[in-house]
This record gives C-alpha cells, sequence and structure tokens, in this order.
C-alpha cells in the first residue's frame, strides 16, 4: 500500500510546508476585499435617500416661490398690501413731503371703454387712503380719505399741484384727470412758519365741504394771494349774465379754509 502513495503525501505528514504562499500580506488584501464589499451596499443605499431627500426639498421650495395666491387676487382685482407703501400721490415741499397712501387693498379695475373719465386702458384705483406730511424723518398723518376712487393713465403716483401762498404752500389733489364737467379736487396747506399740515376745507357762503372743482382744460392757479378756480354750470349755463365763470378764495389758517371771496361773471 505504501508503493501507491506520491512522495508528497510523506512529507505533508512532517510538517506544514516551510515555502508557504499565501503570505500574511495576501490575507489582509483578501481582508480588505471583504470588508469593501460588505459596505458597498450600505453606503449605495445612504446614497439614494441622500439624494430623494434633496429631490423632495427642492420640489417643496419651487412650491413655496410660485405666486399662486398672488394671482388669485389679481384675478380678483385686489393687491394685497405689502410690506412696501403704495403711494397714490405726493407733493413736495421745501421741507418735506405730502403723501397719499393706501391703507389695507385697494380694488384695481381697468376702464375698459372710452368715457368722460379716460380712455379704455385707464386703471380704477378705489380704497381708503392716508395723507401723511413728512420731514426731517418725523411723519404725522393729515386725515383720512375714504373710499376714494383715482382713475390715471399709470401707476405711477399723481403729483399734486404745487401753489404758493404768502403764509403756506396749497396742494392741490385731482385723484381724476379727466371729467365731462368738473374736476373734483381736494386741498391741503403746509404753514411755512411751523411745518403744520392740514386738510383745507371749502367755505363758500352757504356750504361747506372738504372738495370742490374746477373746469376741464383749465388748471388751479394763484391770483393776489388767492386761490382760483375756473367754473362750468352746465350745458346751457355758460352764456347766461349770471354765470359764474371764476371763484377766488382766500386762505385762512386759523379756520383751515378756503374761503369764498369773489366770483367772475360772465362769459370767458
Amino acid at each position: 500500500m505504501n508503493e501507491d502513495k506520491p512522495a508528497w503525501y510523506s512529507r505533508a505528514r512532517k510538517a506544514p510546508f516551510s515555502d508557504e504562499k499565501f503570505t500574511s500580506e495576501m490575507k489582509k488584501n483578501v481582508h480588505r476585499s471583504v470588508i469593501f464589499t460588505d459596505s458597498k451596499p450600505q453606503h449605495r443605499k445612504y446614497l439614494q435617500v441622500g439624494l430623494a431627500g434633496g429631490v423632495m426639498l427642492l420640489i417643496i421650495l419651487i412650491a413655496f416661490q410660485l405666486p399662486f395666491g398672488r394671482e388669485e387676487l389679481q384675478r380678483a382685482g385686489t393687491i394685497p398690501p405689502g410690506t412696501e407703501e403704495t403711494v397714490r400721490a405726493q407733493g413736495v415741499t421745501d421741507e418735506g413731503r405730502l403723501r397719499v397712501i393706501a391703507v389695507g387693498q385697494e380694488k384695481i379695475t381697468t376702464l375698459g371703454a372710452p368715457s368722460c373719465f379716460g380712455i379704455e386702458t385707464d386703471r380704477s384705483f378705489t380704497g381708503n387712503y392716508s395723507v401723511q406730511y413728512s420731514t426731517n424723518q418725523v411723519t404725522n398723518e393729515v386725515t383720512t380719505l375714504e373710499d376714494l376712487t383715482f382713475i390715471q393713465p399709470t401707476t405711477a403716483p399723481v403729483e399734486m399741484i404745487r401753489l404758493p401762498f404768502q403764509d403756506a404752500d396749497v396742494f392741490i389733489l385731482a385723484p381724476q384727470y379727466r371729467d365731462c364737467h368738473g374736476i373734483q379736487i381736494y386741498a391741503f396747506a403746509v404753514e411755512h412758519d411751523t411745518g403744520r399740515a392740514v386738510q383745507l376745507r371749502f367755505q363758500d357762503e352757504s356750504m361747506v365741504s372738504y372738495f370742490s372743482y374746477y373746469r376741464p382744460g383749465t388748471v388751479p392757479e394763484v391770483k393776489e394771494n388767492r386761490l382760483v378756480l375756473q367754473s362750468t354750470e352746465g350745458p346751457g349755463g355758460e352764456g347766461s349774465p349770471d354765470y359764474v365763470s371764476e371763484r377766488m378764495y382766500q386762505l385762512d389758517l386759523r379756520q383751515n379754509a378756503l374761503v369764498l371771496g369773489l366770483r367772475k361773471t360772465g362769459t370767458f
């Protein structure tokens, strides 16, 4: 039986091979390979979860950027109040600025057809407004104008007409720039000595009002320290002998009023 066994069999029974081919370095390489193979799927799983989370976060951020709410408000004809003030009209003095600022939401529409009030592309702004005077970083509210409508060709602030009087600057506000008969106006005064800003009343013989009017095609002006407004009496009245073609108002700062003093009668 011993004659049939190969020679290496006898050597193997004596001791381990002295010339071992599977060295310690080879064992380390195999060990590293096994570790890398076991951990690779785990890293891939974490990478996939991270990518999915990043995509979801990007979708959420894009969704918040879309102005869905604003589009709905604009379709309804309103503009939401923002952090910036909406100035509908303004007038500038040597020391400060008079502003008409929207309070809350405005209803904004387009006329859509030509009329006495404007052309079809003119814009209409309706809302409540605060009249404020600012000087030296101090702002005081003068008055509020409720349910007022502006009709203007653009969204730019209306420039008030500044009229110089002896004791104050008077500012004329015309919210609507056109009309077939009379353009409605409001008046404000800023005193030279005190810097006080007030709304003025128009005081006629039998009526006191916070607004008046002037004839389309003319402009308010100052003559002999009086406010001069051209009148309109409606169709057929202009040629009558008692037709009042011009009204002159005296500024009375003690009463915060423009008091009617003189009337010019007759034709133009």
